[in-house]
């Protein structure tokens, strides 16, 4: 059903269905819906889904006699019923535009959003230094140094904050780069801010 809906969002071309039937079915599935919006105080999200369901279905099925051999859809025809939802929901745009763009509203707000893993760098520890804020000096295999801030508690930071990281200790941290202004370089530049240490 989801897929349905999100196709019928995305403006997909009509096929050859019966127009008028088409128009029938969209007709009587928008006042469906405008129906059960009035009887229901939050006619929103997986109620307003389901309701499409099967307000389209009922009206199919009432008018499936209208539609020519081929055109005849089964109910346990997915690529069928996909189709057949496009091609609704095109109608529907112009009789009940409002219902619509509700659906696809709650289709893009229940997409999770993608986040993204912070980088990540493996070295030794060069030195800890305690200053306003602690820095961590890591050098990796290739013999290049990082300066990592803890600014920001995480579940790992006590490790540093209770001293259980010693100087030539083997770590793999994650951190993410904010821009900071550097007081003695008188600059803004960006910094590596620690999210996660792991010991190995």
């Amino acid at each position: 059903m989801k897929k349905i809906l999100l196709l019928i969002v995305l403006f997909c071309n009509v096929v050859a269905y019966s127009q008028d039937a088409l128009d029938i079915i969209a007709k009587e599935t928008c006042e469906c819906l405008e129906a059960k919006k009035v009887k229901s105080a939050n006619f929103t999200g997986e109620e307003l889904k389901a309701a499409v369901g099967l307000c389209m279905i009922k009206s199919y099925s009432d008018h499936s006699a209208e539609f020519k051999g081929s055109e005849k859809v089964s109910f346990s025809d997915k690529e069928g019923m996909t189709k057949l939802g496009q091609n609704v929901g095109i109608k529907m745009l112009e009789l009940c535009p409002t219902m619509i763009l509700e659906l696809g509203k709650d289709a893009i707000d229940e997409e999770p959003p993608v986040q993204e893993e912070d980088p990540t760098l493996s070295g030794e520890v060069v030195d800890i230094k305690w200053e306003q804020f602690v820095t961590l000096q890591l050098k990796d295999q290739t013999g290049r140094n990082y300066n990592l801030l803890l600014l920001d508690a995480f579940d790992t930071a006590s490790l540093l904050t209770n001293n259980e990281v010693k100087k030539k200790d083997k770590l793999k941290v994650s951190y993410s780069e904010i821009e900071l202004f550097d007081s003695k370089a008188k600059e803004f530049r960006y910094f590596k801010i620690l999210t996660k240490i792991e010991k190995q």
